[in-house]
């Protein structure tokens, strides 16, 4: 079944402190391989209800190669209820996985944290309700700075049909810092006009539970942190 079109307008994202661990709300899987630098094409499937994958016998997990991820990446995510996936560089890569990395994938699939040390490339991927909430492990910290950004840049053209540029690095270094404080951006309350586009950030905080991080729309009334393109360029505005 294909997946719906609408875009969710709020993006939360909290870095836990000590490990490359991100909880974000608002980035489905088809932005995410949107917009990742060099997005992974094999996909090792712990949890999922693609009708499509490919079956390894050793370990016993389904798993998406390059001839499958655009299929998987236009199916309703969302209906699979929880998707959860590693990425592998090579199928071979499957046949040589040890008895103790299966049980660290399974341990991963059910709880959504590693036991000790989950066998990827760069990305472990749990998520429930396609976009309502997601808790990804990164190898590379640099990945998930470029992948916000690009995130952030592909829903505001969404919404407002801007053509933009992308983020300066010292913007973007500034975002994905501010995800240790819980980074919180509503969409749904840019000011688009034709002198320049202003987006409201903010940060909440540390929240596993996105039904009180959804709440926070009707509580927050004044934001004191602007993200604004005007004249082609970006500017953090904060207001005294």
């Amino acid at each position: 079944m294909k997946r719906e079109q609408k875009i969710r307008d709020l993006i939360y994202v909290s870095n836990e402190h000590h490990s490359n661990c991100f909880y974000s709300y608002g980035i489905e899987f088809h932005e995410f391989m949107d917009c990742v630098q060099n997005r992974p094409e094999n996909l090792l499937l712990l949890k999922h209800n693609f009708d499509n994958p490919q079956w390894n016998q050793h370990s016993r997990f389904d798993y998406v190669t390059k001839q499958e991820i655009n299929e998987l990446i236009d199916d309703n995510v969302y209906g699979y209820g929880d998707f959860c996936w590693v990425d592998f560089s090579k199928k071979k890569d499957l046949d040589e996985l040890t008895k103790d990395e299966i049980a660290e994938l399974l341990f991963f699939s059910h709880l959504a944290e590693p036991l000790h040390n989950l066998p990827k490339v760069r990305f472990a991927y749990y998520a429930h309700d396609d976009g309502w909430f997601n808790k990804l492990y990164v190898t590379h910290l640099q990945d998930y700075e470029i992948l916000l950004s690009q995130v952030i840049i592909l829903k505001l053209f969404k919404l407002t049909g801007r053509k933009l540029e992308n983020f300066p690095k010292e913007i973007s270094a500034i975002l994905i810092e501010s995800t240790r404080a819980g980074l919180f951006i509503d969409l749904s309350k840019i000011v688009n006009n034709s002198v320049a586009l202003k987006i409201p950030i903010t940060a909440i905080g540390h929240y596993t539970d996105m039904d009180k991080v959804y709440d926070f729309r009707e509580e927050i009334t004044d934001y004191q942190v602007w993200l604004v393109y005007s004249t082609k360029s970006w500017k953090l505005f904060k207001q005294e």
